[in-house]
């Protein structure tokens, strides 16, 4: 009488290609999402970003880019008198756009630094 082959060597050879490619397609878990902050802290330091704000000795050179202090929000003149006296690491992203403050008769430079 004439046997047939046994077919588990078939199927365990079909089981280890599936295990071996499933990695080479992207089926199984996904690494987990991260949300992103705004600001962030910088590649390679250990601190976020800050607003600082100081006074300029000189008018600015461009006056058209200039805000006044009673133009901005409520919340952003919290911001920016805070920001005069100490660190201030929780601001909106928009002062990016915020070069120059008029203030009190003087000009304040605004800017975001990272240390």
């Amino acid at each position: 009488m004439i046997g047939c082959p046994s077919g588990r060597p078939l199927l365990a050879a079909v089981a280890a290609v599936s295990l071996v490619t499933t990695g080479c397609l992207g089926v199984g878990p996904s690494p987990p999402a991260t949300p992103t902050a705004t600001p962030t802290a910088s590649v390679g330091t250990d601190c976020p970003p800050a607003l600082t704000v100081y006074a300029l000795d000189e008018d600015p050179a461009n006056l058209d880019s200039v805000v006044d202090y009673e133009n901005l929000s409520a919340e952003k003149r919290a911001t920016f008198d805070r920001a005069r006296n100490e660190r201030v690491t929780d601001f909106a992203y928009d002062w990016r756009d915020i070069d120059v403050v008029a203030y009190d008769g003087a000009y304040y430079r605004t800017g975001v630094v990272v240390c």
